[in-house]
């Protein structure tokens, strides 16, 4: 759908609005059921905001979480509400103030999750969390990594791992739960720090961690991979949790002293366990948890990253904008390689 300066009506566009349901006494269903397509005014651009015609946009397990009602005490969202973060596009229109960028421009974008839309044909995004996107790169590929993206490359810096080129060849890594949309990213950018990586995942996915450069690969639901037991006997000096909350006692014995393990889906169970870790004298190993933070500079050195062939997307499943809710419901079995894409599409049908 074009913006039409001679029309006097105001555009629509089609928009997926998610009434996501907050979780109460009684069990709530979910999935695509709570979600509907409404047309709705484009949006116009205020200071310091471009807007966007999508192009992708990749779905993230926090959507799941605002949707279950998780998130309630933290992110006080209006319903219903439109998800969507993390999108690709084309710039159609300039706030006041907005430089280094022009109609036409192809971007990457990451909208704040308190304002989210980007289910949606057209978006709005804060300049300040736009970068040019890479020629080479299509635009489900760089939808992909930007949430993924920031969270692999923070988490890494933050236990110690910031060289991009070699340097931390002495570093045994594990990372749990590797498949998804973070672990894939992640184990490529430890593995360009030069570390040795051993990871565990699903037995259907152990051929992608290959392909992926990981030096060993644990299927969880052997007996090796239960214990996280490296086959060639190495103890870890890094753990990275990528999947539900793990006790550190099931991982403890693998550990070298002063190991690092970070939790980078924080539950309220894994909060209390770093608090305690921290004060406490008796354990040789620290626990703490990953928060992120989006901004321009990281976003750009993962575009530039990708750019350069040195990290792949990996994708799941892609989906047109008028199947979201197929999307949804498969996100929610939680049994993805990658990132699960949802590509524009023609306008939705009434």
């Amino acid at each position: 759908m074009a913006l039409n300066s001679n029309n006097n009506e105001t555009p629509t566009a089609p928009t997926l609005q998610a009434a996501l349901r907050q979780r109460s006494s009684a069990p709530t269903t979910g999935g695509s059921s709570t979600g509907n397509y409404v047309e709705v005014p484009i949006p116009k651009p205020k200071a310091g905001e471009l807007l966007l015609k999508v192009e992708a946009i990749s779905n993230n397990p926090v959507e799941l979480r605002i949707q279950d009602g998780l998130m309630k005490h933290f992110l006080p969202l209006r319903f219903p509400f439109a998800p969507g973060t993390d999108v690709a596009g084309e710039v159609v229109s300039l706030g006041t103030g907005v430089k280094g960028f022009r109609p036409g421009d192809k971007v990457v974008a990451h909208i704040h999750v308190l304002k989210g839309g980007g289910y949606a044909e057209y978006a709005i995004a804060s300049s300040s969390r736009v970068v040019l996107r890479v020629p080479e790169i299509s635009a489900s590929e760089a939808a992909s990594i930007v949430v993924a993206g920031y969270t692999a490359l923070q988490s890494a810096r933050q236990v110690g791992i910031k060289s991009l080129a070699g340097g931390c060849e002495h570093l045994n890594v594990q990372i749990i739960g590797a498949s998804g949309g973070v672990g894939t990213i992640l184990l490529q950018l430890v593995k360009l720090s030069g570390a040795h990586v051993t990871v565990t995942c699903s037995d259907r996915n152990i051929e992608l961690m290959r392909n992926l450069k990981a030096d060993e690969v644990l299927d969880y639901q052997t007996q090796q991979g239960a214990t996280y037991t490296s086959p060639s006997g190495r103890r870890y000096h890094r753990v990275f949790n990528c999947a539900h909350f793990v006790p550190l006692s099931n991982f403890s014995a693998q550990l070298q002293p002063n190991a690092r393990v970070i939790d980078l889906t924080p539950t309220r169970r894994s909060i209390v366990v770093a608090m305690v870790n921290k004060v406490s004298l008796r354990s040789p190993h620290r626990f703490e948890n990953f928060y992120m933070w989006d901004n321009q500079e990281d976003l750009q050195t993962m575009m530039e990253l990708m750019g350069a062939g040195k990290v792949k997307a990996v994708l799941d499943t892609t989906f047109p904008l008028c199947k979201a809710g197929d999307a949804w419901d498969h996100c929610l079995k939680r049994r993805c390689a990658g990132k699960i894409i949802l590509c524009s599409s023609p306008p939705i049908s009434s």
